[in-house]
């Protein structure tokens, strides 16, 4: 990737004016989830909402458009991320059960400039970041974009490597109704290797060490992610046409991960699991055209689209290699590298959706979308023991979703969605192994009220209830659908401003994670599901002080998790509370911010429980301090 690396740095070095140092609490529209550069707030992220993961779902979009990935966006092209659900998703074209997570790609400014900037993030480590734009004279075209460098990285477990990001978003006004944007961005990283804890008896073992890392000394990850893409938004004689393309690439070439198995005495054996270089491969495109015809006070929207995704997931053999056993305080005793041997395999899906929307809207009152999605999955695996299997699922999927307002401040929303998702092969220890599993339908209810308490500060609450069907081990040792898992809850926000000058995001959830089946009635799992925490709350405050300072905090409360699937012990609630400061200032003529933020204050330490019953623990006290010039 050495070559694609320094061409993307010599084609963007300029860029967004934002650093990563801007402010989430005054981009978030709601607390349900917004992420500006490495600032991330909100009850939920990029890869769960509502207690559900999100890789399987169909739920990610860029600037709207739809998105399968392999890997996530880096910061050089992103103004930020946001989680819709609720009030925010309902009027979505093509929503998902578990809502959907949004990347909003940069613009270019309206004026041009260069921002550079450095110091030290998480862990003592280094970085340059440079970021900037520009744009014609007529502002038809612009650029965006921009690099973050760190030669020196650790991070929490103790890992430590370098890692370079580096990204662009270029921006056509083809006419003064058409747009095409493109981008393109890199996130490549090598560092030594990644752990993760597992309890050896069904009890929350002894806090790791801090910053200590307990892979073997000869450990490695060496990895990249690559997306690219277009965009394309015009009118065309009263039609809104949308297309859009995109790829997305996880490619590594290591990635050694240990798993400590550790009892409640500090006991612990550690195991590498040892895979060879891999690359994951989506494809994802959408055409969509929609026109809107106006009758008196009333509006209706057509609209039709079609979307396509091809992904090609490499398969391997992983290798278990014992490192030994050794005291929780101490490092893992030396071992020998080996050298991967094994069978590899691919697993290929194709995915194509034809949809059909209507909308209506009735003065400022009313807002009402109905979608009809016939969609065609189909799946093949080219197993490790060399057999290939395949399977062809074809649905219909709706969504509806209606918002009555009683006045400029006060609206009652209510949505249903169905969607479609996967649920993998079954695994090597099943009998039926590797047989591919069909995909399951998943669907959500949901209602609640969107309340203006001010012009500048918003309440949403939503009450809402997704379920699923679940996959496990049958009692015949076969492995598929055994149940289904609901998670049925109330969430609410309230965000915006207080006063002129102090913004807040405040939010909390709280929901039923149950699980029923038949694997929950002959009592060899618990009716709750495991790795999650069913209560969260979530504070957020940046004030405006005089001289160009501002103060924020963060505070975060997460409870207790089942750590098992009999449900027999839990991992405990976490408490978190990060403190910052911002000062924007002159510098030589030149506008200039100093960023401090100290996160985990109090030093909690212990584990996240985890779906998969790995045990991660809890990143551990931590001070970043960055500063950054604008020219231009």
């Amino acid at each position: 990737m050495s070559r694609l690396k320094a061409a993307l740095l010599a084609t963007v070095f300029i860029g967004s004016p934002a650093l990563a140092q801007e402010s989430a609490v005054r981009s978030a529209a709601d607390a349900f989830g917004e992420r500006v550069g490495i600032e991330q707030l909100g009850l939920y992220g990029e890869g769960q909402v509502r207690g559900f993961d999100l890789q399987g779902t169909g739920a990610y979009r860029i600037d709207d458009a739809y998105f399968a990935r392999a890997s996530p966006l880096n910061d050089p092209v992103l103004a930020g991320v946001g989680v819709r659900v609720g009030v925010n998703a309902a009027r979505l074209a093509y929503p998902s059960p578990s809502g959907v997570v949004n990347y909003r790609l940069r613009e270019p400014a309206a004026t041009n400039s260069l921002t550079v900037g450095g110091g030290l993030r998480d862990y003592w480590t280094q970085t340059l970041e440079a970021n900037g734009s520009w744009s014609t004279d007529d502002a038809r075209f612009g650029v965006a974009g921009g690099f973050v460098w760190r030669p020196s990285v650790s991070w929490g477990p103790g890992t430590e490597g370098k890692a370079f990001d580096v990204g662009g978003v270029a921006r056509w006004r083809i006419t003064e109704t058409q747009v095409l944007k493109a981008f393109v961005s890199l996130y490549d990283r090598k560092y030594d290797g990644d752990y993760t804890m597992k309890a050896a008896q069904p009890a929350v073992p002894p806090s790791p060490q801090p910053f200590f890392n307990y892979s073997p000394e000869w450990a490695t990850v060496d990895a990249a992610n690559l997306n690219f893409g277009a965009i394309y938004k015009g009118d065309l004689a009263g039609t809104s046409l949308d297309l859009s393309a995109f790829r997305s690439i996880y490619d590594a070439d290591r990635q050694d991960f240990t798993v400590v198995s550790l009892d409640d005495q500090g006991n612990a054996f550690a195991t590498l699991f040892l895979s060879p270089g891999k690359t994951n491969v989506s494809d994802s495109g959408e055409a969509k055209a929609s026109r809107v015809f106006r009758q008196g006070d009333l509006s209706h929207l057509v609209s039709a689209s079609g979307r396509w995704r091809k992904s090609k997931v490499d398969l391997a053999t992983t290798v278990p290699v014992p490192i030994g056993a050794f005291d929780i305080d101490d490092a893992p005793p030396p071992s020998d590298e080996p050298v991967w041997a094994g069978k590899r395999g691919l697993d290929t899906v194709e995915q194509v959706t034809g949809s059909l929307g209507y909308g209506l809207v009735w003065k400022d009152r009313l807002q009402f979308r109905l979608g009809a999605h016939r969609t065609r999955y189909e799946k093949t695996v080219d197993t490790l023991s060399g057999v290939t299997t395949s399977g062809i699922d074809e649905t219909t999927l709706w969504n509806a979703s209606a918002i009555w307002s009683f006045n400029d401040r006060t609206s009652l929303f209510g949505s249903w969605v169905t969607g479609l998702e996967e649920t993998g092969i079954a695994p090597n220890t099943a009998t039926n192994r590797n047989e591919v599993l069909a995909p399951v339908e998943a669907e959500q209810f949901e209602v609640g009220v969107r309340h203006a308490v001010t012009s500048q500060l918003t309440f949403i609450s939503a009450l809402f209830d997704v379920s699923k069907p679940t996959t496990g081990f049958r009692p015949d040792g076969s492995f598929g659908l055994v149940g289904e898992v609901a998670h049925r809850g109330l969430e609410a926000s309230l965000a915006g401003q207080l006063s002129a000058r102090t913004s807040v995001v405040l939010g909390a959830v709280v929901f039923e994670p149950k699980v029923t089946g038949a694997l929950v009635e002959a009592g060899m799992v618990g009716d709750e599901a495991i790795g999650i925490s069913d209560k969260v709350a979530n504070f957020n405050v940046e004030h405006q002080l005089g001289d160009g300072w501002s103060l924020d905090a963060q505070l975060s409360w997460y409870s207790a998790r089942w750590a098992d699937t009999k449900n027999i012990y839990k991992t405990p609630d976490v408490t978190l509370l990060n403190v910052g400061a911002r000062r924007r200032f002159d510098l030589g003529g030149h506008a200039a911010l100093f960023r401090v933020l100290a996160s985990n204050v109090t030093g909690t330490d212990g584990y996240w429980a985890s779906p998969s019953t790995q045990l991660w623990p809890i990143a551990p006290r931590t001070v970043r301090a960055l500063i950054s010039v604008t020219f231009g």
